[in-house]
C-alpha cells in the first residue's frame, strides 16, 4: 500500500475546491494517509457521484489513515489519476460519508508521484448522482444571511427597515410589506449581483452599529 504524508485536509459532506476552504472549518492534519493510482474513469466518477467500496477495501484501508498524538480516522484514503486528487472518508457500510479538496501543492506532489505507480483496481458500486452546487461557497453564505434578516425583520414586524433595506436594493419605495418581503426573496433565488454584495454589507453593518 502507498501513503500520503504531511497533507491538510477539509472532510465536509460537500465538495469544496481548497480557495473555498472557511475560518470555521474544521481542518485535519494528516500524518499518513493511503494512497490509490486509479483509472481517468474511475477518478470522474468518484468526484462526479456518490459510491459504495467493497468491505474488503474498506478492511484495507481500516485505521490506516495517522493523525496527529495516535489518532486515526477509520476509513479514509486519497485517490489520484494523475490530472487531480481527491480525499474520501467513508462509514462504516463503505458510503462516502465527506471529500476534501487538497492544497495545490500537495496536489502537484501527487499527481507527479502518480507517473511511478501503476493504476490499482479499485471496485466499487454508484449509489447515486452528486449535486455540485452552481454557487461558490461565498455566494451560499451571502444568500442565507440575506434570508435569514429578511424573514426575522418580516416576523418581527420590522417594518421600517424593511422598507429602507428595500429601497436601497430597488431603488424604489413600496409601502406593502408583503410585497417587499416576496420580491426580496424572490431576487435570492437568482444569481447575485453587485447589488446583493453591496447590502450585504449594509446589513453586517447595522450590526456594528
Amino acid at each position: 500500500m502507498n501513503y500520503y504524508y504531511d497533507v491538510l485536509l477539509n472532510f465536509q459532506e460537500d465538495y469544496y475546491m481548497f480557495y473555498e476552504w472557511d475560518n470555521d472549518d474544521t481542518l485535519e492534519y494528516i500524518k499518513k494517509i493511503p494512497l490509490y493510482h486509479i483509472s481517468k474513469e474511475k477518478y470522474k466518477t468518484i468526484y462526479t457521484k456518490k459510491i459504495k467500496i467493497s468491505n474488503e477495501f474498506l478492511s484495507e484501508i481500516e485505521n490506516k489513515t495517522k493523525l496527529k498524538k495516535g489518532k486515526t480516522l477509520l476509513y479514509a484514503a486519497i485517490f489520484s489519476d494523475g490530472k487531480s486528487a481527491i480525499a474520501l472518508e467513508f462509514n462504516n457500510d463503505g458510503e462516502v460519508i465527506n471529500k476534501s479538496s487538497l492544497l495545490l501543492e500537495d496536489e502537484i506532489n501527487i499527481c507527479e508521484f502518480m507517473y511511478t505507480l501503476d493504476e490499482e483496481e479499485f471496485d466499487f458500486e454508484i449509489i447515486q448522482n452528486e449535486n455540485f452546487k452552481k454557487e461558490t461557497r461565498q455566494e451560499e453564505k451571502i444568500k442565507k444571511l440575506l434570508k435569514l434578516e429578511i424573514d426575522s425583520m418580516y416576523k418581527a414586524k420590522n417594518n421600517s427597515k424593511l422598507k429602507y433595506i428595500y429601497l436601497e436594493w430597488f431603488d424604489e419605495y413600496i409601502d406593502n410589506i408583503d410585497l417587499i418581503y416576496k420580491k426580496m426573496i424572490n431576487r435570492l433565488d437568482k444569481k447575485l449581483t453587485k447589488k446583493e454584495y453591496e447590502i450585504y454589507e449594509l446589513i453586517k453593518i447595522t450590526y456594528n452599529v
